[in-house]
């Protein structure tokens, strides 16, 4: 239903009542209402004569819901697999075979609802050449579907998925656009310029994980944080490495192990020891005990934008579109062989050409990377590069000229011998630049940034990146 008066007083409201055969029949239907109204402020009698300057002031106001069944497929039905087969042969030379049952399911999963509270704000100025468009809002996700609260190894299966957690998202966008024309050399010249920038964080306001443990979601923790341990640059000589007083078994294992020359050495990694206890450890693997881990960064994308411009005269047009991503945290999956080269596996086939001047060895004290070791990056067992550090936490931010296009279309009165209507030449470049702080020229932050794990802050990057056309 939709509701205006006098121009400046509007109303609308939905509602929709939606059904799923994915949640069990008492749970499969529910009713998700949404309003908003708005108010032309510059309509009113009062704002009298700052109508000369200010051509549209309106104010917005919203609320709305909306569910999400895109959690699954019946998963609170338990299944029975039929094919298994025994390693046991009874008889008649068959193995045996056996049916399982799944885990056991909640019986009272249903719709993930995620409400939105909205306030924004419109302005125009200059005849509406220069617009604003400004927007504030909370997202409140609830009833997300996961695995439920840890239960004890007495339980005998995995915990069931329920609609066990609450997150809330606050953020706020920005939308500048200019619009304008003038005569240049007696002909119209027309331009454009929008700008737009975005951000928003998510924390977790529900969950049944009273110890805070890390590898689970816990009230107060924000989406996206990676936990990380803090490294001192790397030994610069074997006796400073010898007298360093801190076990760093727990990052060392590759190292310890070796069969010639264990234990650390100059340019090995000197973990920082944040809780005093002279050993490096994950603690108790929780938010209030995480050994010598701290936040060292974020997963998420952070300052979103995008610019956009143009302008066309006599014939010819310009065009430019530029995006990108303002901060985000990545930490090297251990196989981004494209990263950590011979670190993850030795008997890798791609090694950048720059690769061995940023290795260390004693005539490079000052190399980003440490003493060679192969599968030093693999997470197998604990070894230095597999665990985010600060050293090695990568800023996947990047400004990415996505497409420029340059054209010229001929005059008609060219044109009309020909019975032609138009005719225009141009050029288009698509990801002509892509500027990055990542340390790497083989690993496309987009890409890195898109792929990023909410828990562990990194992944494995392996794919080709975008093409330049």
């Amino acid at each position: 239903m939709n509701y205006a008066f006098d121009d400046r007083y509007l109303l609308e409201v939905n509602g929709r009542y939606d059904g799923s055969s994915r949640f069990p029949s008492d749970e499969r239907w529910a009713f998700f209402p949404s309003a908003s109204v708005g108010w032309r402020i510059s309509e009113e009698p009062f704002f009298g004569n700052l109508k000369k300057n200010i051509d549209n002031v309106k104010l917005r106001l919203s609320y709305g819901s909306l569910g999400n069944q895109q959690v699954g497929y019946y998963d609170y039905i338990q299944t029975i697999n039929t094919n298994g087969t025994m390693n046991y042969i009874f008889g008649d030379q068959k193995k045996g075979s056996y049916a399982s049952v799944s885990d056991p399911n909640s019986a009272d999963l249903t719709w993930e609802t995620v409400s939105t509270w909205n306030v924004g704000l419109d302005l125009g100025f200059l005849n509406n050449r220069l617009n604003l468009t400004a927007d504030a809002y909370v997202r409140d996700t609830k009833g997300m579907q996961t695995s439920g609260k840890k239960l004890p190894g007495a339980y005998g299966a995995n915990e069931p998925k329920q609609n066990a957690a609450n997150l809330r998202t606050k953020g706020w966008e920005l939308m500048l656009t200019w619009n304008d024309a003038f005569k240049l050399a007696n002909k119209p010249f027309r331009y454009n310029l929008s700008v737009g920038l975005a951000d928003n964080t998510s924390e977790i306001t529900k969950f049944d994980n009273p110890s805070k443990i890390l590898s689970d979601y816990y009230v107060g923790q924000k989406l996206g944080d990676i936990w990380g341990y803090v490294v001192d640059g790397l030994f610069r000589t074997d006796e400073e490495a010898a007298n360093y007083n801190v076990d760093q078994t727990a990052v060392n294992f590759v190292i310890n192990t070796a069969q010639v020359n264990p234990g650390l050495h100059a340019g090995d990694m000197k973990f920082v020891d944040l809780d005093g206890d002279h050993t490096i450890s994950s603690g108790s693997n929780t938010a209030d005990d995480p050994g010598d881990r701290k936040i060292i960064g974020n997963s998420l994308p952070r300052y979103t934008y995008s610019i956009q411009g143009g302008f066309d005269w006599y014939g010819f047009d310009f065009s430019i579109y530029l995006q990108g991503v303002g901060h985000q945290d990545w930490y090297p999956g251990t196989n981004s062989v494209f990263f950590w080269g011979p670190y993850a596996r030795p008997y890798s086939s791609f090694i950048p050409r720059d690769f061995l001047s940023q290795v260390w060895s004693p005539e490079n004290p000052d190399a980003y990377f440490p003493r060679p070791r192969g599968y030093v990056a693999l997470d197998v067992n604990p070894r230095e590069l597999s665990k985010p550090n600060t050293r090695y936490l990568q800023n996947v931010a990047y400004c990415r000229l996505k497409n420029v296009t340059v054209g010229y279309s001929l005059p008609r009165t060219w044109l009309k011998a020909l019975h032609m209507e138009r005719v225009r030449v141009y050029f288009s470049g698509e990801n002509l630049f892509t500027f990055s702080p990542l340390h790497s020229n083989y690993i496309d932050p987009e890409h890195a940034g898109a792929s990023t794990s909410w828990k562990s802050g990194h992944t494995n990057v392996t794919s080709y990146p975008m093409s330049k056309t």
